[in-house]
């Protein structure tokens, strides 16, 4: 499944896919650089998806590197690091490559794309699924249980404060924490 959105003058969709090419794991600058063949008129990033819970994940982090470029805030010159940055809920790009970039032994991948225009979106999102290859997600099958618990171990929160949000369900719970700790990640500088 393929999540699309529209903010501010940009046009973001995000997904991630289960069972990619072995090529993908082993080299994912060159599949970087395969998108990038596609035109200059936008921005991508591929990430290590294990702690993805929610497609609005990658959306708040999309939502957050853009604003810190728009309130000159951000914390590397490249939107799609900037990114990683939000979404790894980091200041350090070091770190945030070592937890969430793509790994050997990553399981499933995520991919974010920024263009200015929704064609070049849509174009840009259906080429990162044909060269990633594997399965799309369901937001249902990113929320799984199994995965809220590695989710909560990445952004470092615990079952305490996860008891203590008001919401529907334990997904719902982790997901605001989450999205908070990526909202909030300027606090930490």
């Amino acid at each position: 499944m393929l999540s699309l959105t529209c903010f501010g003058d940009k046009w973001v969709m995000a997904g991630v896919c289960r069972g990619v090419r072995g090529e993908v794991l082993r080299d994912p600058l060159k599949i970087l650089e395969d998108l990038k063949a596609l035109g200059e008129d936008f921005s991508a990033q591929i990430f290590d998806a294990e702690p993805i819970i929610s497609l609005r994940q990658i959306h708040a982090a999309a939502v957050a590197a853009y604003l810190s470029f728009k309130a000159g805030v951000n914390i590397s010159k490249r939107l799609e690091i900037e990114f990683l940055l939000r979404l790894a809920a980091d200041t350090q790009i070091d770190r945030a490559l070592e937890k969430i970039g793509v790994k050997p032994n990553s399981k499933e991948v995520g991919f974010c794309i920024f263009a200015d225009n929704r064609e070049k979106v849509i174009e840009v999102g259906k080429a990162a699924l044909r060269i990633l290859g594997g399965e799309a997600l369901t937001d249902t099958e990113l929320g799984a249980e199994d995965r809220i618990g590695s989710a909560l171990r990445f952004y470092e929160i615990d079952e305490l404060e996860l008891e203590n949000v008001q919401a529907g369900s334990r997904l719902q719970a982790a997901l605001l924490l989450i999205l908070e700790r990526i909202a909030t990640l300027d606090i930490k500088r």
